[in-house]
């Protein structure tokens, strides 16, 4: 009998075991915990994040708009005379490598996992963007070792290498769109919303324009005249690359965000690009600048602010005599550019000037007025007229290479570090250095981030003694 209980107890506790058991792992799952995360929701993460890090006003602004000399400062003019924030500098390396790479490593490899080929095409996209502007603002950086958790000191590679490795992912994205699988969640996409087609426009343009930044360094006139050839780039406005900001904090655009949302007006028209425009009859300058407070558009020079204080009554240098930026650049929702058709003319027109391309001078003026009027039409304007002016057209290669590279540098308007990066690389128009001035120079890179010679330090030390030491002054390679 005693027996018989023992069994049946043992019954008994085997299948309340079972019972018990059964769901478990359904019913102690925490759904706002997922396991696995479907590729495309890594996708506006990866995008947004790379926009705000170069349009934040303390970065794209400071350390891009008044360094091309876009944008001049009536306060806090530190980074203005090449004083930079050493803790900003390091934000840009950390998010662009941390939130905009990585991301875009991590949705390519859930996309393969899900044989979504058309999402690892734009999550290689990403991460050559994300590589190029690195390499573009610092020199030498970590790539072949970047982003692998098992190496916690990855080398610098030197530029060259980098640029390689920024061409074969854009190589890897294209063959992926002309064969792509699966779908973008439109919603998901910031850029395109889901368009594949615009995606793989934007993989061959983004090529142009690496190529073009590496022309002085290697001939790359047969990679360029083959993405002439495929007629597969940006065709009209419609195709920028552009991040869609909203009305509200904290997802409006960062410009708006730091002068009208956060109350910092101190950022003002720079007198070298307005005194342009009104030289030109540049109807953009309207747009570009607001009024001072006497009705006018008034300019202020770079610089100022160690012996001369700002704001200055004296000078004029005032938040009321001073033009702020204009009303379409202080919108909540004006899009995060990160390239353009109208850039991409530009690039198109200095190639065939220069012979990369077929097309010669005609070809090249071709180009140029469509990037013109691409700009133009970007602010409702028309520039029929604009482009008959003789300070505007060209008939000679020489004069040609001067006001491509000057008009590209008005179109970039509100786009501070790829301003100021194409005014590195063509050194077109000429710029006078800040006044008062930390160097003597306006600066050709960033520092390194603070954290490297003690986190990285052989290889921080060697990448810099590369490029002449860790200074505002070394020169990139392609410079």
């Amino acid at each position: 009998m005693k027996n018989i209980k023992i069994i049946l107890f043992a019954f008994l506790s085997l299948a309340l075991t079972v019972s018990c058991d059964q769901g478990f792992e359904e019913t102690n799952t925490d759904p706002n915990r997922p396991v696995s995360v479907p590729a495309h929701l890594m996708m506006g993460y990866a995008q947004r994040s790379y926009v705000n890090a170069i349009y934040g006003m303390q970065r794209g602004g400071d350390m891009g708009g008044c360094w091309a000399q876009h944008w001049a400062k009536v306060q806090y003019n530190d980074e203005a005379r090449y004083v930079p924030r050493r803790g900003v500098i390091d934000a840009v390396w950390d998010e662009i490598y941390t939130r905009t790479i990585s991301e875009a490593k991590s949705m390519y490899t859930l996309a393969g996992e899900e044989g979504n080929t058309n999402i690892q095409g734009a999550a290689l996209v990403i991460q050559a963007l994300g590589f190029q502007t690195l390499t573009d603002i610092y020199g030498p950086i970590p790539f072949t070792e970047a982003i692998n958790p098992s190496i916690l000191k990855p080398k610098y590679d030197n530029e060259s290498v980098v640029y390689d490795g920024i061409l074969n992912l854009l190589d890897q994205a294209s063959a992926l769109f002309a064969n792509g699988t699966g779908e973008i969640t439109s919603t998901s996409d910031l850029f395109y919303s889901g368009d594949v087609s615009k995606w793989a426009k934007f993989a061959n343009s983004l090529k142009f324009r690496a190529l073009m930044r590496i022309s002085s360094t290697r001939n790359v006139n047969s990679e360029l005249q083959a993405l002439v050839n495929g007629a597969n780039m940006f065709s009209s406005n419609a195709d920028n690359a552009q991040l869609a900001y909203v009305s509200s904090q904290p997802d409006a655009n960062p410009i708006y965000e730091t002068i009208d949302f956060g109350n910092r007006p101190e950022y003002k028209i720079c007198s070298s690009l307005s005194d342009r425009l009104v030289t030109l009859n540049d109807d953009r300058l309207a747009v570009y600048a607001a009024p001072n407070d006497a009705g006018n558009i008034v300019g202020k020079p770079a610089g100022f602010g160690n012996l001369t204080t700002l704001p200055n009554n004296g000078l004029g240098y005032t938040y009321a005599n001073i033009s702020g930026l204009g009303s379409f650049f202080l919108n909540p929702e004006l899009p995060g550019v990160v390239m353009s058709y109208a850039q991409l003319n530009f690039l198109l027109a200095e190639a065939a000037n220069e012979g990369y391309i077929s097309g010669g001078i005609t070809g090249a003026l071709s180009h140029y007025t469509n990037g013109i009027t691409a700009s133009f039409e970007t602010y409702g304007l028309s520039a029929a007229s604009y482009i008959t002016q003789a300070s505007v057209t060209f008939s000679s290669q020489t004069d040609a290479r001067e006001k491509i590279a000057t008009q590209e540098w008005i179109a970039l308007y509100g786009q501070g570090i790829e301003a100021w990066t194409e005014w590195r690389r063509t050194g077109f128009p000429a710029l006078t250095p800040a006044a008062e001035g930390a160097i003597n120079q306006i600066p050709s890179r960033y520092y390194y981030p603070t954290g490297e010679p003690s986190l990285n330090g052989s290889n921080y030390t060697s990448a810099s003694q590369t490029i002449g030491g860790d200074e505002l002054t070394s020169p990139l390679f392609w410079q």
